[in-house]
C-alpha cells in the first residue's frame, strides 16, 4: 500500500520552493537603485559614465558645479549601446514619469519648445569624449540620455550649478539584479522537477506493484483472504508406515 503521507509531503516542499521564489521576485522589484550624489563644490570639471540601459549614469546626481566659467564634461560609455549625455535646458523641471514617456514627447520636450539643450554628447560605442558647458548663473537640471527607450528605463539624472540640488529630487531606476523573469523561470523549473519527482513516485509504486511475485512463488505460504476458513490438515502416517490408498 502506497504512503499518502509522503506526497503530501513532498506537494508542501514543492509549494514551500515556488512561495520563497516569489517572495525574491517582489523583493528585488521593490528595490531600487540608489541614487549616487557627487559634490562638485566650485569645480570646473566633472566625469559621468552611461553605465548600461539598467543601471542609468554613475554617478546620477551631481551638485556644486561651478558657475559663469566653462566647466569640461567627461562623458564615458562603459557600455556597447550608444548613449548620450543630455542636459535638459529648462533650469527646475523635471519630466515626471519616465517610463510613460513615449520617444517622440521626450524629443518634442528636449528640442522642441526652442530651448537648446546645455550639453548634448554622445557616443555611438564604448569611449570617452569631451565637452564644455558653462552656466551663468545658480540652478539646476535634469539630464538623461536620448537613445530611444533609454530614459524610460531609468537613464537619467540631475546635475545642479552654483548650489546643492533640492532635497526632493531622487533618480529610481530598475534593479541591477537578475531580474524577476530569472526568479520566475527558475521558480517555474524548480516546482516542476518536484511535481515531477511526486508523480514518478507516485507512478512507479504503482506500477512496481504489477510486477510483484506472488507469496507463494517465493516459498511463503498464501496470506489468508478474510473470511475464507482454512484448509483441512492432512493426518501424516507414522514414520515407516507407507500412507493408506
Amino acid at each position: 500500500m502506497v504512503d499518502r503521507s509522503v506526497y503530501r509531503r513532498l506537494a508542501s516542499v514543492a509549494i514551500a520552493v515556488a512561495l520563497v521564489l516569489s517572495g525574491l521576485v517582489a523583493l528585488i522589484e521593490a528595490v531600487p537603485v540608489r541614487g549616487e550624489t557627487v559634490d562638485g563644490a566650485g569645480a570646473t570639471s566633472f566625469s559621468v559614465t552611461a553605465v548600461s540601459v539598467t543601471s542609468g549614469f554613475s554617478p546620477n546626481t551631481i551638485q556644486n558645479i561651478a558657475t559663469g566659467v566653462n566647466v569640461t564634461i567627461s562623458f564615458t560609455d562603459a557600455d556597447t549601446t550608444a548613449h548620450t549625455f543630455t542636459i535638459w535646458g529648462r533650469q527646475g523641471t523635471v519630466i515626471a514619469n519616465p517610463p510613460s514617456v513615449s520617444p517622440d514627447e521626450l524629443n518634442k520636450l528636449v528640442y522642441g519648445d526652442g530651448v537648446a539643450p546645455l550639453a548634448n554628447l554622445n557616443l555611438s560605442d564604448t569611449g570617452t569624449i569631451s565637452g564644455i558647458v558653462n552656466v551663468a548663473s545658480p540652478g539646476w537640471y535634469e539630464f538623461m540620455c536620448m537613445e530611444g527607450g533609454h530614459f524610460q528605463s531609468g537613464m537619467y539624472g540631475f546635475i545642479a550649478f552654483g548650489e546643492a540640488l533640492p532635497a526632493n529630487l531622487s533618480v529610481s531606476s530598475p534593479s541591477t539584479g537578475p531580474g524577476a523573469a530569472v526568479f520566475i523561470i527558475v521558480g517555474t523549473i524548480v516546482s516542476l522537477v518536484v511535481i515531477a519527482i511526486v508523480l514518478g513516485f507516485v507512478v512507479g509504486r504503482r506500477r512496481g506493484s504489477e510486477f510483484e511475485m506472488p507469496p507463494e512463488r517465493l516459498g511463503y505460504p498464501e496470506p489468508a483472504t478474510p473470511g475464507a476458513s482454512p484448509p483441512p490438515e492432512e493426518s501424516m502416517p507414522p514414520p515407516g508406515v507407507p500412507p493408506s490408498s
